[in-house]
């Protein structure tokens, strides 16, 4: 009893009380801010989409423009396509897909990548972290054969910044694999569907990831850049077949995990 009186005598159940209620004030600011992120990232992902469709329907005849006009809209912080039988370009997408949200918990969350997956052009393949090569008076990735290559320096799936992957386009001498064959298939299919998934599976979960841009670079220029206003993945393959002096970059947002 006499222990019940001390703690009422300092106020500590006050005190816990009031620790308690700013701990959940925090959380709930974190998860609000985490919403309005996740929404300004959909919003990046949309305007820029918006400018590939606006780019595409420049090159149509003038009685195909009415018909790719004002095709893609937010609705409830996805991007979905506003055709004229309302075709959801999310419905191939896992059900239990969901728009990514950051949580105070995915620091205990294995984010470690494990594989890719492109459905449009057949990609599956595992990943391995890229290993460093001692050239003498410099150093290089390795690209490991047949699989995608990770570089471990860049950050993980899920979390702000930029992810890099390799692959090979193709290795008739060494034997190394075509894992990024189809990948140079990109930027033509993006002319026809703007919605093309990146699917990386990690231990604890998948992330979707939408491509929004690629871009064709000379290998001299490639500079791997890993800070970004949100989270990212950049593949990268050699091209052209046989010559390989440059690189195609295949940039793609994170939009939701399952």
């Amino acid at each position: 009893m006499n222990f019940f009186k001390l703690l009422l005598k300092y106020h500590v159940f006050e005190i816990f009380g009031f620790s308690f209620l700013i701990l959940g004030t925090l959380i709930f600011v974190l998860i609000q801010y985490s919403k309005t992120d996740i929404q300004n990232l959909n919003n990046e992902i949309n305007d820029e989409l918006l400018v590939v469709q606006k780019n595409q329907s420049t090159d149509l005849p003038e009685d195909d423009k009415s018909e790719n006009n004002n095709q893609i809209k937010i609705d409830a912080g996805i991007i979905v396509n506003q055709d004229e039988d309302n075709t959801d370009p999310y419905a191939d997408l896992p059900t239990n897909f969901q728009i990514y949200q950051k949580s105070i918990f995915d620091i205990f969350e294995d984010k470690t990548p494990k594989s890719i997956m492109i459905k449009e052009i057949g990609l599956k393949s595992q990943i391995n972290e890229l290993d460093i090569v001692d050239l003498g008076d410099s150093s290089s990735y390795e690209t490991p054969k047949n699989v995608v290559g990770y570089i471990p320096e860049s950050v993980k799936p899920g979390e702000k910044g930029k992810s890099w992957y390799f692959g090979h386009l193709e290795s008739f001498i060494k034997k190394e694999g075509k894992v990024f064959h189809m990948l140079p298939k990109i930027p033509e299919l993006m002319q026809f569907d703007p919605y093309i998934f990146v699917h990386i599976e990690t231990n604890s979960k998948t992330f979707v990831y939408q491509i929004y841009k690629t871009e064709v670079i000379p290998k001299d220029d490639l500079v791997l850049e890993i800070d970004s206003e949100s989270p990212e993945i950049v593949l990268v393959t050699c091209v052209p077949s046989f010559l390989y002096h440059s690189r195609l970059l295949v940039h793609a947002k994170l939009i939701g995990e399952y």
